[in-house]
């Protein structure tokens, strides 16, 4: 979805594309070949521009039930939860960088 949030501005251009979460593990991959769930491939999508969103279906452990919170120090997406009639309604909100380091403690002097 572009940055605009309207269906309109999505565009027509294609381009070839590997999808990949932020985690950077072995099983960060949103385009799998076909058959071999470890090995990526690239799949055609609308071209995107820094700003538009991924919508991401299904989404295993990035969603917040199941994601490894705030590893690499990555704050919790926020997300949101389509009804029936196709409404959007946020459902979570974003983490900010303060909520994510706000339970760190200094280390004493002369530990290291």
């Amino acid at each position: 979805l572009p940055a605009s949030v309207k269906s309109e501005d999505v565009g027509t251009s294609t381009e070839s594309v590997v999808v990949v979460g932020h985690c950077c593990e072995s099983g960060d991959l949103m385009t799998p070949k076909p058959g071999e769930p470890e090995s990526l491939d690239e799949r055609v999508l609308r071209t995107a521009d820094i700003g538009d969103i991924a919508v991401m279906d299904g989404s295993g452990a990035y969603c917040a039930g199941m994601s490894t919170k705030n590893y690499n120090s990555f704050p919790e997406a926020p997300e949101v939860l389509v009804d029936l009639e196709g409404g959007v309604h946020l459902i979570r909100k974003r983490q900010d960088l303060k909520q994510i380091y706000e339970n760190e403690c200094d280390v004493p002097s002369g530990v290291f």
